[in-house]
């Protein structure tokens, strides 16, 4: 049955973030520092994290999508993101599988321009199991720029034009703004300078907080009998 590859094949991704910017303070942070460095070693910073937290959203051809995932620097991610066609997504990832489980609205999206027969069958498989394919799977494309750690930050390195702005607090943050023509970045002036937030346009725009850094995160693998397997079932 092809159902659960083209169940797979419509996962797209994204989330908000809710974080305030408030107040000046008196010091500069990053003295004598460009700005472009302190974008890169903020980001670079944030990469040398065991873990961290990214949440807000991101946007896709000008579609915007939320994402709420804990990330691993070893290949592991969990979390849920939102499907372009509607519903909510649960994402186990490993280094070698990927693990969805779409739950209702997802599962009704995904199948109401299959005959009704089909459709219900369909739904009835997949309802509350998890849909299990190999991590290199090329229809987890979008998915893995999220969930792996360097795919998701590859692109913020070395964006040209970089000056510094405001001072500012985030999450109880103190935090130095970076402004680019790709858009604004806010990176932790206290202790390591992680990168704390990114906010780009056009139409692949982020707003994207990270947060729970280093904190420890624990993959549960679905069990075999929760996962439907295309491979197997299909």
């Amino acid at each position: 049955m092809h159902t659960a590859h083209r169940l797979l094949a419509a996962v797209a991704l994204t989330g908000t973030a809710a974080l305030g910017l408030t107040g000046c303070m008196p010091s500069e942070p990053f003295p004598g520092q460009p700005a472009s460095r302190v974008l890169n070693d903020s980001v670079t910073a944030l990469r040398g994290a065991s873990t961290f937290t990214v949440s807000g959203t991101a946007s896709s051809q000008d579609i915007p999508m939320q994402v709420h995932l804990s990330i691993s620097g070893t290949g592991e991610c969990k979390g849920t993101i939102s499907a372009r066609s509607g519903g909510t997504i649960d994402v186990v990832r490993t280094p070698k599988h990927t693990f969805l489980r779409g739950d209702e609205a997802y599962l009704l999206a995904q199948t109401k321009d299959m005959p009704e027969d089909q459709a219900s069958r369909a739904r009835e498989e997949m309802s509350g199991r998890w849909m299990r394919t190999e991590a290199s799977d090329p229809s987890m494309k979008g998915l893995t720029s999220l969930c792996d750690r360097d795919g998701l930050l590859r692109d913020m390195y070395s964006i040209p034009g970089a000056e510094k702005g405001a001072l500012a607090e985030i999450d109880g943050q103190e935090a130095v703004t970076v402004n680019t023509p790709q858009g604004v970045f806010l990176v932790a002036s206290k202790g390591e300078p992680f990168l704390l937030k990114a906010t780009t346009s056009g139409p692949n725009a982020i707003d994207l907080a990270f947060t729970g850094i280093n904190e420890p995160v624990q993959v549960d693998v679905p069990a075999d009998k929760d996962v439907y397997d295309p491979d197997v079932n299909g």
